[in-house]
C-alpha cells in the first residue's frame, strides 16, 4: 500500500494521474450485457440485474464496485439498456452512468451481427487529503485540498457481435472519452485509460437437463497488460448454475447460483489467487436479478 500511495504522490507531483480502468464483473454468464452493449435485448433481457464485487479483501479500503444494469428488446431488432456503475478503489472513485442502444442485422442464412453502442456520463474524484496527516509522508500543499471532483466527461462503448447457432464472437471498445479532464481546485489531470475485450463463446446443449458454455476472453488496453481468460458456465434445467474460471496471473474463480419463484436470481462468484495465500486478497461478487416483466404482469393481475 505505502508503495502504491509514494507512486500516487510521484503522479500528482506531475500533474497528470493515469484513470482507473473500468471494472469487468464477472456476471456476463449470466447476461451478455455485463460484457457488451451488443447483448442489449438478447441474454437477460427484461431483468433488472444489481451487483456488488469486493476485491483485495485481505487489503483496508481494497476495490469496491456496485453497478446496476438493465436492458430489453425494443421492437423486432433492436434493443435499449443503461447501467449505473460506482467504482471505488483506496483514494479513487469513479461513477459512470451510461444509455444503450443495439442494432441486430442478419447478413445471410442464419448468420447475425449486433451492433452496440453505449453513450453517457462519467465522473472521477481523488481524496488527496486522505493521508495529509500521516507522518510517512512530507507535507505537499496539494494535499490539503481533500476530495478533489473531476469534471463531468462523455464516455462511450462501441461493440460488435457475431452469432451463428449456438456460436458467438465480439469485440468491445470501451471507455472511449476524448482529451484530458480537470479538477476545478488543483492543477491536475486525468488521462482516461481505453479498453478492449475481445470474446468468444459457444453453447453445448447436452440433453435436455444439461447445458454447457465455454467462453474464452481475450481483455487489455491502454497502459494495461492483456490478460487471458478460460470460463466455463454449466446450467442444469434452465434452472440453477456453475461457473469455473481461470485467467491469466494464476486467478481462479468459482460460482454458483439459481432462479427462484421464477422472479428472482441470485449468485456468488469467489476468486482468488494461485500465487497467495487462501482467503487473502480474494474477491467476493454477489449478483441480485429481478425479472421485471414477470412482477409487471403479476402486478396487473392482481
Amino acid at each position: 500500500m505505502k508503495r502504491l500511495l509514494y507512486l500516487i504522490l510521484l503522479a500528482v507531483s506531475s500533474g497528470v494521474v493515469t484513470a482507473q480502468q473500468f471494472p469487468l464483473l464477472e456476471g456476463y454468464a449470466l447476461d451478455g450485457y455485463h460484457l457488451s452493449p451488443s447483448y442489449a435485448g438478447l441474454q437477460g433481457a427484461g431483468i433488472l440485474f444489481m451487483d456488488h464485487r469486493t476485491d483485495w479483501t485481505g487489503i483496508p479500503d481494497g476495490p469496491k464496485s456496485y453497478q446496476i444494469s438493465y436492458h430489453n428488446r425494443f421492437f423486432e431488432k433492436t434493443g435499449i439498456g443503461g447501467k449505473l456503475l460506482y467504482d471505488k478503489s483506496d483514494i479513487f472513485k469513479q461513477v459512470v452512468f451510461v444509455g444503450t442502444y443495439s442494432y441486430e442485422a442478419e447478413i445471410f442464412d442464419g448468420h447475425i451481427l449486433n451492433f452496440g453502442l453505449s453513450a453517457g456520463l462519467y465522473r472521477n474524484s481523488i481524496d488527496l487529503g486522505r493521508y495529509y496527516n500521516n507522518p510517512d509522508y512530507v507535507n505537499d500543499a496539494v494535499l490539503t485540498y481533500g476530495n478533489e471532483n473531476s469534471k463531468t466527461k462523455f464516455t462511450s462503448d462501441i461493440s460488435v457481435l457475431y452469432r451463428f447457432k449456438n456460436l458467438e464472437a465480439g469485440i468491445l471498445y470501451s471507455n472511449i472519452m476524448y482529451g484530458y479532464s480537470h479538477y476545478k481546485d488543483v492543477d491536475l489531470t486525468y488521462k482516461p485509460l481505453k479498453n478492449y475485450v475481445i470474446h468468444a463463446a459457444y453453447t453445448y446443449v447436452i440433453n435436455d437437463k444439461w447445458s454447457a458454455k465455454p467462453f474464452l476472453l481475450l481483455r487489455g488496453g491502454q497502459q494495461i497488460p492483456a490478460q487471458m481468460e478460460f470460463a466455463a458456465h454449466v446450467v442444469y434445467n434452465n434452472r440453477y448454475w456453475g461457473t469455473l474460471l481461470f485467467r491469466t496471473g494464476g486467478i481462479f474463480s468459482i460460482g454458483i447460483g439459481g432462479e427462484f419463484l421464477d422472479k428472482i436470481i441470485l449468485n456468488y462468484a469467489y476468486s482468488m489467487s494461485s500465487n497467495i495465500a487462501m482467503n487473502t486478497y480474494g474477491s467476493h461478487q454477489i449478483t441480485l436479478g429481478l425479472r421485471i416483466m414477470p412482477l409487471l404482469d403479476a402486478i396487473k393481475n392482481k
